[in-house]
């Protein structure tokens, strides 16, 4: 992303393609773009509740040394 708000070499590319490639390529392309913006988000929500995992985990830890004293 460039600091102007667009996404300036990709957005170049996405308009040279799409002024050459057919409605069914396009079309696949647009598929094939969301399903992998669906993937990453996925893949974010895993690393989170694993952090989130993590935090419990400590957290019990933390709290088991705290009652023993």
């Amino acid at each position: 992303m460039t600091h102007h708000g667009g996404y300036g070499a990709h957005d170049m590319l996405l308009i040279k393609m799409y002024d050459l490639l057919d409605e069914d390529e396009m079309r696949q392309l647009m598929v094939r773009m969301i399903d992998s913006r669906i993937k990453m988000k996925e893949q974010h929500v895993e690393l989170m509740q694993y952090k989130i995992e993590t935090y419990r985990m400590a957290r019990e830890m933390l709290e088991k040394g705290i009652k023993k004293k």
